[in-house]
């Protein structure tokens, strides 16, 4: 029996989104999959993050090769320029059925605006791609920053998500850094679904109880 994909988006660079994939990893036993990966100058990369946090936990993942990696810390379009070799094609990206029995955890490269091929298409078409390639059930999550300047930044991401035909597709955003009741709530009140508030981890304990307050995969898919 196939299990379901969630794929994992943010709403700006640096707001916790790898950090997030990798506690989604653990709380649903899933494995992990970064389509594209940039930067890699300058970082060992997402995949490489997620092993070096798994390897502490109770979970181990098996980690999908990136489809694509570049070593400019931009965007895939703007990164190819550097490197004209690449081509980055959509019909290029099917999602990974080895291990199919499992949850598997799909970050994307940024925002979900993020241009990824010369033709202009965005992390929107990718998802759409990712969904032509199998018949497991996708869900969104949304991973955005919990202060000030996220009601604008996340609500117009869900609004291009639904525009864009992918509203039911929506499990919901998660809030990273530090707790913000007044933002937190002002979400719901637009209807956003708020899965989940991470604060800043800096203990196992604090870890531990970020995992804890993920719900569970099935209620995603409710």
């Amino acid at each position: 029996m196939s299990s379901p994909i969630v794929f994992v988006t943010g709403t700006d660079t640096d707001i916790g989104k790898t950090f997030t994939s990798a506690l989604l990893v653990q709380k649903w036993k899933a494995n992990y999959w970064k389509p594209v990966q940039t930067g890699l100058e300058s970082d060992p990369g997402d995949t490489k993050t997620v092993e070096e946090f798994s390897a502490r936990r109770e979970h181990t993942p098996h980690l999908f090769s990136p489809r694509y990696a570049l070593q400019k810390p931009l965007c895939p379009l703007d990164a190819m320029r550097f490197e004209p070799e690449f081509d980055i094609q959509l019909s290029d990206f099917v999602i990974p059925e080895e291990r199919h029995d499992q949850p598997l955890v799909v970050e994307g490269a940024g925002g979900i605006y993020v241009p990824i091929t010369k033709k202009l298409e965005i992390t929107t078409d990718l998802i759409k791609r990712l969904q032509e390639t199998t018949d497991r059930a996708i869900k969104i999550v949304v991973v955005a920053r919990s202060g000030l300047g996220t009601l604008n930044h996340t609500l117009l991401t869900l609004e291009h998500l639904s525009r864009a035909g992918l509203g039911n597709h929506i499990a919901g955003c998660i809030l990273s850094g530090p707790k913000n009741e007044g933002n937190a709530n002002t979400l719901k009140l637009y209807g956003a679904n708020v899965l989940a508030e991470v604060g800043h981890c800096y203990t196992v304990e604090d870890i531990e109880a970020a995992i804890a307050g993920i719900p569970d995969l099935a209620t995603i898919f409710t």
